[in-house]
């Protein structure tokens, strides 16, 4: 199963992507830490925020949306 963390999205121009280049900072959105989206194969599993676990990021979970899923497909 693919398993995503999506922190933001959002639309970006033309002359803006191709701005993009090592080194530049992509600014996110106030508070972007503290709406975490975790998905399971594109579907909404669950929302978080990122949280420090000694030298690495994780995500804390705070809502968590159970589907049923088929035997073959759990995880």
């Amino acid at each position: 199963m693919h398993l995503e963390i999506l922190l933001q999205e959002q639309l970006v121009s033309a002359r803006q992507l191709a701005a993009f280049a090592p080194g530049k900072v992509l600014p996110l959105t106030p508070g972007a830490i503290h709406c975490v989206e975790v998905r399971i194969n594109g579907q909404l599993l669950a929302l978080g925020e990122l949280v420090q676990l000694e030298d690495r990021l994780g995500v804390e979970l705070h809502e968590v949306y159970r589907q049923e899923v088929a035997p073959e497909e759990a995880w």
